[in-house]
């Protein structure tokens, strides 16, 4: 699969020729960003999920950065500018990080990343815009030498938009720097040298609802094995196939004959005591508890992670019977299916 660099740049080249683009072919991490971050003046925040947040906000606190951070989801967005004015840890008139903003993270449940919720086109395309503008702002505003702002300048707020709202438009403006902020407070707890040894753990501290399980080969089928298992089997005889992507995803598209268990539902119902109860959680269908013990079950979801979860939550309820009934996923999801199996199918 390609990198997303490789997609996204001849995009922006289309748009704009003139601005030289720069793909950085990682995965961001704390080990790499105060290197990458380094080589700019603003860093803009685009991204979809409070870990990586956290991380860019506390790497341009500790280089003196500043970030303009814009987000959206479903028909809303919001947007702030962070650490401007880029001032030293503990210095009153710097402007607040995004912990100063979200001192603690949304528990993990609560989130929804743009690909699990859906966005409305038009509802990025004013962020971008909006976040390109507060970008040129930052670049062209200028502070008097006794540090005060000078005329027009800007003041730390959260613009907030609303499709469906009337007016669309809410600015709150932002408190100043928490002091006892662990990137930008008076004691920081962050520096380049804890990113860099890897001491903060991001996923951690923000919580992870969707952890990678790593299956073992025997219960994981590639989109190719799975089509040729299909292939070889009458309509009676398919087993069961789980997509656990979230209702409004399987609504775009689905396997035929596919049964959606949302992954939300699955992993709140393993940590509430229908897991310990000894009865079977609401969410497992009928035709599982129905049919013939030995009756297979695949999951999918559209990467491969989800799913691997799934697998181990319904052989932890029993579902599989002591190994006499195969339950595994699709390696690599819809992604491999499209790829490998099915070019036509839907990529959204």
């Amino acid at each position: 699969m390609r990198p997303i660099t490789d997609i996204f740049l001849p995009a922006c080249a289309r748009l704009n020729p003139h601005p030289t683009y720069i793909p950085f072919r990682t995965q961001l991490s704390p080990q790499n960003a105060p290197d990458i971050f380094a080589q700019f003046d603003i860093i803009l925040d685009c991204t979809d999920n409070p870990a990586t947040r956290y991380l860019i906000s506390d790497t341009a606190v500790v280089l003196g950065k500043p970030v303009v951070s814009a987000s959206a989801l479903r028909t809303e967005g919001q947007l702030m500018i962070l650490n401007y004015p880029s001032r030293s840890p503990g210095d009153k008139s710097g402007g607040p990080c995004y912990r100063c903003v979200f001192p603690t993270p949304p528990p993990a449940d609560s989130v929804t990343s743009c690909a699990d919720g859906g966005i409305l086109g038009p509802v990025v395309g004013v962020m971008g815009v909006m976040q390109a503008l507060e970008t040129i702002r930052v670049m062209i505003t200028s502070m008097s030498e006794d540090g005060k702002p000078s005329t027009g300048a800007i003041v730390p707020s959260l613009h907030l938009f609303s499709a469906y709202s009337t007016p669309p438009f809410r600015t709150i403006r932002l408190r100043p720097r928490r002091q006892n902020c662990a990137a930008c407070g008076t004691e920081p707890s962050i520096s380049i040298e804890s990113l860099k040894s890897g001491s903060m753990d991001y996923v951690q501290f923000c919580g992870s609802l969707n952890p990678v399980s790593s299956l073992m080969p025997n219960e994981r089928l590639t989109a190719r094995d799975y089509k040729i298992w299909l292939d070889s089997h009458s309509n009676n005889d398919k087993g069961i196939l789980l997509d656990v992507r979230e209702r409004i995803q399987y609504d775009i598209c689905a396997l035929p004959g596919s049964i959606c268990v949302p992954i939300s539902e699955v992993l709140r119902s393993s940590r509430s005591s229908e897991a310990t109860n000894g009865e079977l959680p609401a969410w497992v269908p009928s035709s599982i508890i129905n049919t013939d013990t030995a009756t297979p079950i695949h999951v999918v979801c559209r990467q491969g992670n989800d799913s691997q979860a799934a697998v181990k939550i319904l052989k932890q309820l029993g579902l599989g019977q002591g190994g006499k009934r195969f339950i595994g996923d699709i390696q690599g999801g819809l992604d491999s299916w499209r790829r490998d199996v099915d070019p036509q199918f839907p990529d959204y």
